[in-house]
């Protein structure tokens, strides 16, 4: 008998052991991982019971999607030149003559995250596609030196072909374009977007691509930010992926979203991240032009106080959270929420019932039907807990809306890519801009109250009304929000 053949007999007869003794192992494996690493009580205890209660399934989707923290190389090794640019600078904190009340979040956000607030900014929202999409264009029709693009769905449609074409034309003039596309977003366009971008000789890459032999394990952290930065004098970021869907006017399913045209010194710093990103994806070092101040006309003239949050599984994490937590404290007048999903964890909870409990008016409009109907179930199951505190919840009635915006009292706004859920502030790679500016706020006010329009209260007569069933359902899978 060959040894082959004694081992095949030994396993023929052990099979049952062998997978006991691999699940116990691999059960203990995982929980001492889950020990060591996570940090929400709730969703640990999950985790052990899932790995010790489902074999080896259990741990294989541990491994797969509980791990929310990876070190990101690039943040020691991009040379730090531009880096210390952007930082707190040693002579101290300036306050840039903003309200008094606002002194103690400018130094908590410096300690949050170690970045200046940069005056003499414009930042000019461009609502849905049919607005910024020609603009991100022709900025792109006119760059010169180097563009850079980040989205996390850069769908081939006739929106993505444009931007496929305006990217190859640069290139062929001479430009230099690097693109970044996430590595789960691009299969929504089935890696055509790609594909097409490297047959006409652009360079394009993947953030953390689904299938890698060195990178399976982070398939549930991706790069959501929406970055586009032309020579250093103009930048666009938001929510705003690349989809004929967000052409209002023309989309078979139309997404209401809003993006953010920037020009000023911000600029570096929202380039600076891409670099970043770019450099972690591929191990290549760029240098992006730097931003170049130009004489300031009426039509130009900047006034918005301004500097970028990044957040993600790395070591910028829970940055974005803290932020939101650190101005919700200083609201003396109103709160403001905008959201597609709205699944806050318990910390930021308690900070908006706080703001209201302290008489702050505290408003949020989410879509009335999303384009994930179990996250409407478990937002639905936190309404009545968050209406006991006096917080007033709408319903956008139009098309589903995906614009991101915090507005607080009449000076502060927080835009950008990030959703208030576990999704976004656990495991997603975001890009926020902080600004301070009564005319950039009035503005986005203006936007918030012609949502609120079309948007229907919600009162606890409804939610009483609801089915029995409907009200299980929605807290069942409200204790997954963790997850979700």
């Amino acid at each position: 008998m060959s040894l082959f053949e004694i081992v095949f007999e030994w396993v023929n007869v052990h099979w049952v052991t062998i997978i006991v003794v691999f699940h116990i192992s691999l059960s203990i494996l995982t929980s001492l991982h889950v020990l060591l690493f996570k940090e929400n009580e709730r969703t640990s205890l999950a985790w052990i019971g899932l790995a010790i209660l489902s074999p080896i399934i259990g741990s294989l989707f541990y491994w797969l999607f509980g791990i929310n923290r990876i070190k990101r190389l690039a943040q020691k090794k991009h040379p730090q030149t531009r880096k210390q640019d952007i930082r707190h600078p040693k002579k101290g904190i300036e306050f840039h003559n903003l309200p008094k009340n606002w002194h103690s979040s400018i130094i908590a956000g410096h300690t949050i995250h170690p970045v200046n607030h940069l005056e003499n900014n414009r930042i000019e929202p461009l609502i849905n596609g049919d607005t910024a999409y020609p603009e991100m264009i022709e900025s792109i029709h006119n760059a010169t030196h180097y563009v850079v693009l980040s989205s996390y769905i850069f769908d081939y449609d006739a929106v993505g072909r444009q931007f496929v074409n305006a990217l190859a034309e640069a290139h062929q003039r001479g430009v230099i374009v690097n693109v970044l596309l996430d590595g789960i977003g691009v299969g929504y366009s089935w890696h055509k977007s790609d594909r097409a971008l490297k047959k006409r000789g652009v360079k394009a890459s993947r953030f953390l691509p689904a299938i890698s032999l060195t990178g399976i394990r982070f398939i549930n952290l991706r790069n959501h930010r929406k970055i586009l930065c032309v020579d250093g004098d103009v930048a666009y970021i938001g929510g705003m992926n690349i989809s004929q869907s967000n052409m209002v006017g023309s989309a078979k399913h139309p997404v209401d979203d809003v993006q953010f045209k920037v020009k000023g010194p911000v600029i570096d710093q929202i380039s600076q991240v891409f670099m970043e990103d770019w450099y972690f994806a591929t191990g290549e070092l760029i240098q992006f032009p730097a931003f170049k101040p130009h004489p300031l006309t009426p039509e130009s003239e900047s006034s918005v106080i301004a500097r970028v949050i990044q957040d993600g599984p790395d070591e910028h994490h829970n940055k974005i959270r803290w932020t939101l937590i650190n101005a919700l404290v200083c609201a003396q007048k109103s709160v403001k929420i905008m959201t597609p999903y709205f699944i806050p964890d318990q910390t930021l909870m308690t900070s908006l019932h706080a703001a209201a409990l302290r008489g702050i008016s505290v408003e949020i409009i989410v879509p009335k039907n999303s384009n994930i109907p179990f996250l409407d179930w478990v937002m639905e199951a936190n309404f009545a807990r968050m209406m006991e505190y006096g917080i007033r919840i709408y319903k956008n009635k139009r098309p589903f809306d995906h614009s991101k915006i915090v507005l607080i009292d009449d000076i502060w706004s927080f835009v950008g890519s990030t959703n208030w859920d576990a999704r976004s502030l656990e495991f997603n790679f975001e890009i926020n801009l902080e600004c301070f500016d009564k005319t950039l706020n009035k503005e986005l006010t203006t936007l918030f109250a012609l949502k609120k329009q079309n948007s229907a209260l919600i009162l606890n007569e409804q939610l009483n009304s609801k089915p029995l069933y409907k009200r299980v359902r929605n807290n069942l899978f409200r204790l997954f929000s963790p997850y979700l």
